[in-house]
């Protein structure tokens, strides 16, 4: 098995970022914050599907979906002594319209600059986008997280960001968005097979993050999934040991999709 996934469960919106990678002084490239829009009261609501193991099954998963609002709060210090933005996050039941029904979830920190954004969530710094924004841009995005085989962020290690597509339209549903730049996080597979274990007799494993941004909008499209399985093995007697009988997965994910905007 390449890795082990820890149980923790990456919130949707990670959107961390932080100098990294192939650095130049070309004028002619765009900056970064301008794929970061932050001012008091801006807002984005996605639709946040979180992907979750299914109770009492050891290798399935259910999707929970839900609303979610984030809400540019004020801007303040980071402890770096940068100026930074605060961000609430709130969710409510996926079909609700009851203004009332939102409940705060999280907050999180965007630090804008002009070859980087970095933000912080949960304690944890991500490197999300980078200057300059063109094809050939590589860098290790969570190179700030303590990412120790074994324990519960190990799944995140060596991960390396690059843009794989800049000025196309996207459509997190059926509205596209004009000028987006597309952010591979990470895509390596070991034994699957159209997302799934491709021999149930084998260990095998699926680790997979992508994001997109708008130009003079922000985060529009993310999608998380992440995933271990270790197969049924034989005790002495030849008989079916733990996990029974069909092996146990662990991981989880999140697609989050904008819906509207302010």
């Amino acid at each position: 098995m390449r890795k082990k996934i820890g149980n923790w469960l990456l919130l949707a919106g990670l959107i961390t970022l932080v100098a990294c990678g192939k650095e130049t002084a070309n004028p002619d490239f765009e900056d970064v914050s301008d794929y970061m829009v932050l001012e008091p009261g801006k807002t984005l609501i996605y639709q946040l599907d979180s992907i979750v193991k299914t109770p009492f099954n050891d290798t399935a998963f259910t999707t929970i979906s839900y609303q979610a609002k984030d809400v540019v709060d004020a801007e303040i210090t980071d402890n770096l002594g940068r100026p930074s933005w605060r961000v609430f996050r709130y969710l409510r039941p996926l079909n609700s319209t009851d203004e009332n029904a939102w409940t705060p979830n999280m907050t999180y920190m965007i630090t804008p600059m002009r070859k980087a954004v970095e933000v912080i969530e949960n304690n944890l710094r991500f490197q999300k986008l980078v200057f300059p924004i063109d094809l050939n841009t590589v860098w290790r995005g969570n190179s700030h997280i303590n990412t120790t085989p074994g324990g519960p962020l190990d799944y995140l290690d060596a991960w390396e960001y690059s843009y794989s597509s800049i000025g196309e339209s996207f459509s997190p549903f059926d509205t596209p968005f004009e000028n987006t730049i597309t952010v591979l996080q990470a895509d390596e597979a070991l034994g699957v097979q159209n997302e799934k274990p491709e021999d149930p007799d084998l260990d095998a494993y699926r680790t997979y993050s992508v994001e997109v941004y708008a130009k003079e909008l922000g985060l529009i499209y993310k999608e998380l999934r992440y995933w271990t399985y270790s197969a049924r093995t034989l005790d002495n007697l030849g008989n079916p040991a733990q996990p029974f009988p069909y092996g146990r997965t662990e991981g989880g994910g999140i697609r989050l999709r904008l819906i509207s905007h302010n």
